[in-house]
């Protein structure tokens, strides 16, 4: 059920136009009603300079107000853009004294310049909401200074009817897929220890707060519960309307790496070999198995509670079948 229209965050929407090209609005404007709505819409620039003539109209249809701010000093440095901190410093005033007005819950900045990360920082110590959006070039320390930030290059490429983007084609993120099912692995691990179920919704959060720039989109998927289905390790279970994350079932696991380890024994002369290699040969065979998931940190702890056999040795780098 969507939230009601007076209890969405009220936010400051404010762009860089220096840094972002007006072919994004249209990405940046379909992307803002997820966040909240923007009670400031205003947009930093010397409108005056031709290269910003394409913001002109897409500003007036828009209703977004342009906070002209003409160029202090002119550069003598080819390819370099006069005026760039004035620009800067305008946007940044402007967002201090909305933070100060105490009227919004929340700003979504609007740039790719690395100079916006104190100011992300200092929204967020002050309780703010902040959400960054921002092209691939996106500097990682504004990424991690946002609440969440937005690709917004990338998402522009899939509006247009482009082709799934990978991370090594191009998508620049701090997150990987090793590093999705590693999270989600340490939270369901943590409430399984508490005795507690896992909500997907709890999964997407402490994804979010971990990682600022986690977007399945960027992943190809348009929703967390496929994506999380889609990984080997774990379930989506439904209970009436409401997902929970857990660990595959590992009881048909165990039991087949079991009977693997007992018949491997059984090859060896005395039955015996070397822990070690028995664990490599397990990783090796069962590529998915991750000893965590089944409650272990050792694998002589985990060998030694499979019926049949026992670790030994002075110093039990050894397993034996036993009868």
């Amino acid at each position: 059920m969507p939230t009601p229209y007076d209890q969405q965050p009220r936010l400051a929407l404010l762009i860089d136009s220096d840094n972002i090209s007006s072919k994004y609005l249209t990405t940046i404007l379909s992307e803002l009603p997820k966040h909240g709505i923007a009670t400031y819409r205003r947009i930093y620039g010397d409108f005056t300079d031709p290269q910003a003539a394409s913001w002109r109209k897409m500003l007036l249809d828009n209703a977004i107000i342009p906070v002209q701010q003409y160029s202090n000093v002119k550069s003598r440095k080819p390819g370099e853009t006069a005026g760039k901190n004035a620009t800067d410093s305008a946007l940044i005033i402007d967002a201090m004294d909305i933070l100060y007005a105490g009227k919004v819950d929340g700003f979504v900045i609007v740039s790719s310049d690395s100079d916006f990360t104190r100011l992300a920082q200092r929204l967020r110590e002050s309780g703010m909401l902040v959400v960054g959006m921002g092209r691939n070039q996106t500097s990682n320390s504004f990424r991690q200074a946002c609440t969440t930030f937005v690709n917004i290059e990338h998402l522009s490429s899939l509006e247009d009817g482009a082709e799934k983007v990978t991370e090594e084609e191009g998508v620049v993120t701090t997150i990987t897929l090793r590093d999705v099912e590693r999270t989600v692995a340490g939270i369901v691990r943590y409430n399984d220890g508490r005795g507690e179920e896992t909500l997907l919704g709890a999964v997407g959060k402490g994804l979010h707060n971990k990682y600022p720039d986690f977007d399945v989109r960027t992943f190809g998927y348009t929703k967390l519960t496929k994506m999380i289905a889609d990984m080997p390790r774990f379930e989506i279970v439904d209970k009436g309307n409401v997902h929970y994350v857990v660990f595959a079932d590992t009881n048909d696991v165990q039991a087949s790496i079991a009977a693997f380890m007992r018949d491997r024994l059984a090859k060896e002369a005395n039955n015996t070999m070397s822990l070690s290699q028995l664990a490599n040969e397990v990783y090796q065979a069962f590529p998915n198995f991750k000893l965590k998931d089944v409650g272990y940190t050792q694998f002589g702890k985990y060998a030694d509670s499979v019926k049949g056999l026992r670790v030994v040795g002075a110093n039990r780098q050894q397993v034996r079948l036993v009868k």
